[in-house]
């Protein structure tokens, strides 16, 4: 059952709009998702952690150590063969409620879309570097953009940047640029993020009622 309403996708916009002006490494994005989640869900204590699959140790990006509540909900952001990186979210009087894990799905992949990019070419905890593997998105098409607008928001929604949208389209990058254009002006957003959350919302929305 969807308990979300308009409001919660208004505020899921705005927390994703000031996590992505945030988002420049690991470490003020760690920052980041913490203040911002703790308005739009409110929990005593979170925190970013990277857990080592091998040891099983846990380390906090950039934050003070854990003081587990009675109710603890993790967000998962990424996985890959060394690690997987949550946000975990702790209360010590009130449970979370469904609509607040719908409220945390709605703005997981996207979260785990800006984390991978704040981790490119920032060493990880375990020292790789290595880029992260894809994060699946939704299929995004909302009503009003074109067939072409609509490929480039899938493949945004992906993660790929305009020169690779722009290879798998066989399209130049400017023209790219141009249907992105559009894209924010039809959608009344400024940020690819936003783009891709406005999507989603939408189709949410419709689907819903």
């Amino acid at each position: 059952m969807i308990h979300l309403t308009r409001n919660d996708f208004a505020n899921a916009l705005q927390l994703l709009a000031s996590v992505e002006a945030q988002a420049g490494n690991v470490n003020s994005f760690a920052r980041a998702v913490v203040l911002e989640l703790g308005d739009y869900v409110a929990s005593e204590l979170t925190t970013l952690s990277v857990c080592d699959l091998f040891t099983g140790h846990c380390q906090l990006v950039g934050l003070p150590g854990v003081r587990l509540g009675t109710d603890t909900i993790a967000m998962p952001l990424f996985s890959d063969q060394h690690s997987l990186v949550s946000v975990v979210l702790n209360r010590r009087r009130l449970d979370f409620s469904e609509r607040d894990r719908e409220r945390l799905e709605l703005v997981r992949p996207h979260l785990a879309f800006l984390y991978c990019h704040a981790r490119q070419g920032v060493a990880t905890p375990s020292g790789d570097s290595a880029p992260p593997s894809p994060v699946p998105a939704p299929a995004v098409n909302p009503p009003g953009l074109t067939a072409r607008e609509g490929e480039v928001m899938r493949w945004l929604a992906r993660g790929k940047t305009d020169a690779e949208i722009a290879a798998l389209l066989s399209i130049s990058p400017r023209t790219v640029q141009k249907h992105l254009e559009h894209i924010y002006v039809k959608l009344g957003v400024e940020t690819r993020t936003a783009a891709v959350m406005r999507s989603t919302a939408s189709l949410a929305i419709k689907n819903s009622g």
